[in-house]
């Protein structure tokens, strides 16, 4: 606080030296023009003056001086550096010497009479703006004292005696002084107070700003023409957009939105996806006007995902209560079916169809086992604990565990930049990627080709954000079944569960990633996993 209320008076005193340097180069050109005005009606004859009265050529050579000097005194102030000035002193030293030069122009000119004295006012009025504290109740002192003695030493020789003008002009140097001294600290004050206020208003509005662009809720503004005018970076990460793009229009779908919504502001918008490869949100809009909405707008876009996530908590609670009812009701009859079958199948009395039956049964208590160790999976999972990754690193290390446990297997990494980074729980992801590889390699094979999976990685130049392509070589998703294709249960094999995609695409939402599927045009799938932002990823 207290360096910024320095920083403040430094600038108040740089303004009020830069205002009385100009002030001063100005006063300093007014003195030339006296000097010249002196001169030149002292010189004339159509017009009768008291100027050089009492002694001709002593008001003719000190004018001459005069203007000379006040002529240097111009140049000197045009070039001499502004810490010249810093101090009062030259200034104060400049006023004095005009009091007392046109103190005496008016001696030699009769006194008070002579019209001089006003000249002197101006040069008091001047100083007090120029000189600051109580040296400037000195000049309009030193003024009076001079003008009243030089009306003594007149009376004294017999030339004038006019006191009372003189008093008057006296009285009148300190109501200019007095005034103009109070009006000047008026005025810095006024100038001080003024700058504190636009300093904390810059500090305000800097807050603001900080405050908007960390705000996880996506702001827009946008004008009548629906020109971008401003946007956080959560706004253009939900669009798909970078700050370098310099795009001024919006989306074409949220675009569309908004001109429905200035058709009418009742409108509600469900949630929906700007882009392919942007997260849904749902989206509000607010005329900055509230009597017209055909001006400017504020949109608001939120991503939906953090609503679902609590709703995954709140379901996988759910699934906890039912697997544990699960493994109470089914798991140890089936224990014991599939234990009988297994007794029965030993029996030497059975022939092959008995067999194949007693087989059939055993595999499908396997499978039915499957089932409930995935659900149990999801009741047991442990909330994450993410960590900061260099994902060559990892999917380096992946592939290797993997290779161990699935021969024949072909995974190619490919991450740009090397240095990439994400923040997730190790295991979960390694839990994800290995359902994801597993189809991968399975599908490959199936569709007669070497079992090869691709995992690419990187920066998403749009957003900003790390992802983890996971491409194979098989068949792909018919179009027909990628509504359902996340879906828990759903398979397009007998022997599947269709737990595997759903239990991972509800891993990664639980590090705050999202598991998209993306066809591929040249054959294969992809199934893109889009990572938080390692630096802003919520806790």
């Amino acid at each position: 606080m207290i360096t910024y209320r320095a920083e403040i008076l430094d600038e108040v005193e740089r303004r009020r030296l830069d205002l009385s340097v100009g002030l001063l180069r100005v006063y300093n050109y007014y003195r030339v023009l006296v000097g010249l005005g002196l001169l030149a009606a002292a010189s004339q004859t159509l017009i009768g003056t008291r100027f050089g009265q009492l002694d001709t050529g002593a008001f003719y050579a000190i004018t001459g001086a005069y203007t000379l000097i006040n002529l240097l005194s111009a140049l000197a102030t045009q070039f001499l550096p502004q810490r010249v000035f810093k101090s009062d002193l030259p200034a104060l030293g400049l006023v004095v010497y005009d009091i007392l030069i046109l103190t005496t122009l008016t001696f030699l000119s009769g006194g008070v009479a002579s019209g001089i004295g006003v000249l002197v006012l101006v040069a008091v009025a001047i100083g007090s703006i120029l000189v600051t504290g109580r040296l400037a109740n000195l000049l309009p002192s030193i003024a009076t004292i001079a003008v009243l003695y030089a009306e003594f030493y007149l009376s004294l020789t017999g030339q004038g005696d006019d006191f009372f003008q003189a008093g008057i002009l006296g009285a009148l140097y300190f109501t200019a002084a007095l005034s103009i001294q109070r009006i000047s600290r008026r005025v810095r004050m006024n100038d001080l107070r003024a700058l504190t206020q636009a300093a904390e208003l810059a500090d305000l509005e800097r807050v603001n700003r900080q405050i908007v662009q960390r705000m996880r809720t996506g702001i827009v503004l946008v004008d009548h023409d629906n020109q971008i005018r401003m946007a956080n970076q959560s706004a253009l990460a939900l669009m798909g957009q970078m700050q370098e793009e310099g795009r001024t229009r919006l989306p074409d779908a949220l675009l569309h939105h908004l001109v429905d919504w200035r058709k009418n502001t009742q409108l509600r918008i469900s949630p929906f996806h700007i882009r392919q490869d942007t997260p849904e949100v749902r989206v509000a809009f607010s005329a900055v006007r509230s009597d017209d909405p055909a001006g400017d707008v504020t949109i608001f876009l939120e991503d939906t995902g953090e609503i679902q996530q609590q709703a995954q908590q709140l379901k996988l609670a759910a699934l906890g209560r039912l697997s544990a009812s699960i493994a109470h009701e089914i798991r140890n009859p089936l224990g014991a079916v599939s234990h009988a079958a297994q007794l029965l199948s030993e029996s030497q009395n059975l022939d092959q169809g008995d067999a194949r039956l007693t087989d059939i049964i055993h595999s499908h208590c396997q499978r039915m086992n499957s089932v409930i160790e995935n659900v149990l999976e999801l009741s047991r999972r442990k909330p994450p604990t993410p960590v900061r990754l260099t994902l060559s690193d990892f999917l380096h290390e992946f592939r290797t565990g993997f290779i161990e446990s699935v021969s024949n297997a072909v995974i190619e990494i490919d991450v740009k930049p090397r240095d990439t980074e994400v923040r997730v729980d190790k295991s979960q992801l390694e839990q994800a990627l290995t359902a994801l590889v597993e189809n991968g390699v399975r599908y490959s094979r199936e569709a007669g080709k070497e079992p090869f999976v691709r995992l690419e990685g990187g920066m998403d130049p749009r957003t900003e954000r790390p992802y983890l392509n996971v491409i194979d070589r098989g068949p792909g998703v018919p179009e027909d079944r990628l509504p359902r294709l996340f879906e828990p249960f759903f398979t397009t094999e007998s022997s599947g569960t269709g737990l595997g995609l759903y239990l991972s695409r509800e891993l990664c939402e639980a590090n705050q990633a999202r598991l998209n599927y993306q066809p591929q045009p040249e054959g294969g799938s992809c199934f893109r996993i889009s990572f938080a932002h390692p630096d802003r990823i919520t806790a």
